[in-house]
């Protein structure tokens, strides 16, 4: 049986034990014809290990060779983790619009699992604080540049930091970084009111916005990756380009996910 066949006897079987017949109704007083019931996976162990070994076949078959040279174990444990992240992408990839809050549970669940066999074997959890202290530098030029009146270099160096995704933004601007560091003293910055500097503070306010959401469910999730896009948006005008220009990723999110509008604050 080829990889791709295993997969998708896998995917009908997940389907089968955990998507279930409607109505459904939603918390916001919404309904759903199907909905996946992430409980029905995770009661079915059979059904679990067969998921992780077809997704397993679609990783690059590494352990035999690293058997023979002496690295099974730090093998064996990263191919479980990729195995673990690959199944909660699958399932997450699945039925994400039937019950987002269900099937995150069983992402993160999945994900923790991950964490778990590769901390067995000594590697660190995953961390966004070498990025989220980034994001602090890129913070604090925007914030200079929000006192001068042409600040547009150092409007472009922050720029430089925010990668054209709105979600991961949205993670590494609210995550701590490994030293203590403060978003609140974008609340008192003053200066001139060229454009530049007016975009840099707003770029910077918005910074603060983004940092002070909580790690809570997709909802918030969303909420800070719309307010990072106002922040490039902001960033981009203090820099002296045309708003969001070159990052057809946040333009899309703009659209999609915020009415094509950069709310007035």
């Amino acid at each position: 049986m080829t990889p791709s066949t295993s997969t998708a006897l896998s995917a009908e079987k997940i389907a089968a034990v955990a998507y279930r017949p409607g109505p459904y109704r939603l918390p916001d007083g919404g309904t759903l014809d199907t909905y996946f019931d992430p409980y029905r996976l995770a009661g079915d162990p059979q059904l679990l290990t067969e998921t992780a070994a077809a997704l397993a076949d679609l990783l690059p078959a590494r352990a035999a060779g690293a058997r023979s040279a002496g690295g099974s174990d730090i093998d064996a444990v990263t191919t479980e983790a990729s195995t673990w992240f690959s199944a909660g992408g699958e399932i997450e990839g699945l039925f994400y619009y039937t019950d987002n809050k269900r099937v995150q549970r069983t992402y993160d669940a999945c994900s923790d699992a991950a964490d778990a066999a590769l901390n067995r074997a000594g590697f660190d959890r995953h961390s966004w604080d070498s990025d989220a202290e980034a994001y602090h530098a890129a913070f604090l030029a925007l914030s200079k540049a929000g006192t001068l009146p042409d600040g547009r270099t150092l409007a472009r160096a922050a720029l430089d930091v925010f990668a054209d995704d709105a979600t991961w933004c949205s993670d590494v601007i609210r995550s701590r970084g490994r030293a203590p560091f403060t978003y609140d003293t974008a609340a008192g910055l003053t200066g001139p009111g060229t454009q530049t500097a007016v975009a840099a503070r707003k770029a910077a306010r918005a910074m603060a916005r983004a940092a002070a959401v909580p790690f809570n469910g997709d909802e918030e999730w969303y909420e800070a990756a719309g307010i990072m896009v106002e922040v490039m948006w902001h960033a981009g005008e203090a820099a002296g380009l045309s708003p969001l220009e070159g990052r057809p990723n946040c333009q899309d999110h703009l659209r999609d996910f915020m009415d094509g509008e950069i709310p007035q604050r």
